[in-house]
C-alpha cells in the first residue's frame, strides 16, 4: 500500500467518526446507529493496524530480520570457524603424537645401537688385551727359554771347566800304582768339595 493512500483512508476515517458522533446523542447501546458506530470503529481499528502492522513491517521488522540473519551467519560462520579450528588442532595433535612416537622409537634406536657399539668397543678392546697379554706371555716365555738355554749353556761350561779341573788335579796326585778304586775316591772327594764352594 501507498503511505499517501492510508493517510487519505485515516482522514476519511476521521471524517466518518465525527459525523456518526454527530449523530443522535440519545440512541440506545444497540440501536442501529450505535451497532453503525461499531462497525466503522472496528473497521477503521482494523485498518489501523493493519498500517501499523505495514509501518511496523517496513520500518522495524525488516532491518531487525535483517540484523537477525546477519547475527545468525555470523553465528555460523564463527562456529564453522570453530569446528576448523578444533579439526585443524585434533590433526596438529595426532602429528605431534607422532612426532613424540618417532622421537621416542628413534631414541631407543640410538640407545640401542649406543649399546651394541660399546659392547662391540669392549669386545674388541679385551680381545686387544688378551692379544697383548698373550704376546707378552710368549715373548716372557722365549726370555725365560733363552736366559735356561744360555744359563744352561754357562752351567756346562763350568762343569766342563770344573771336570777338567779335577781331571788334572785327581792326574797330577795319582801315580802309577794307584788304583781306578783310589782315583774314584779321589774325583768324587774333589766334586763334593767343588760343590760346596759353588754352593758357598
Amino acid at each position: 500500500m501507498n503511505l499517501l493512500s492510508i493517510a487519505t483512508m485515516n482522514k476519511i476515517a476521521i471524517v466518518a467518526l465525527d459525523v456518526v458522533a454527530n449523530a443522535e446523542e440519545e440512541s440506545s447501546l444497540l440501536s442501529p446507529d450505535q451497532m453503525a458506530h461499531y462497525a466503522v470503529t472496528a473497521i477503521f481499528t482494523i485498518i489501523n493496524v493493519l498500517i501499523a502492522y505495514v509501518i511496523l513491517k517496513l520500518v522495524l521488522f525488516k532491518p531487525l530480520m535483517k540484523v537477525i540473519k546477519k547475527r545468525k551467519e555470523a553465528i555460523g560462520a564463527q562456529i564453522t570457524n570453530a569446528e576448523e579450528r578444533e579439526k585443524s588442532a585434533g590433526e596438529k595433535l595426532d602429528e605431534a603424537v607422532r612426532r613424540v612416537d618417532a622421537s621416542h622409537e628413534e631414541a631407543m634406536q640410538i640407545i640401542a645401537d649406543a649399546r651394541s657399539q660399546a659392547e662391540k668397543q669392549s669386545e674388541t678392546i679385551i680381545e686387544a688385551a688378551r692379544r697383548e697379554a698373550q704376546e707378552i706371555r710368549d715373548r716372557a716365555e722365549e726370555d725365560a727359554k733363552r736366559t735356561r738355554k744360555a744359563m744352561l749353556e754357562e752351567m756346562k761350561d763350568e762343569v766342563a771347566d770344573l771336570a777338567v779341573s779335577i781331571a788334572g788335579h785327581v792326574v797330577g796326585t795319582c801315580n802309577a800304582s794307584t788304583t781306578q778304586e783310589e782315583i774314584r775316591e779321589k774325583v768324587e772327594a774333589e766334586l763334593k768339595s767343588a760343590e760346596v764352594k759353588t754352593g758357598d
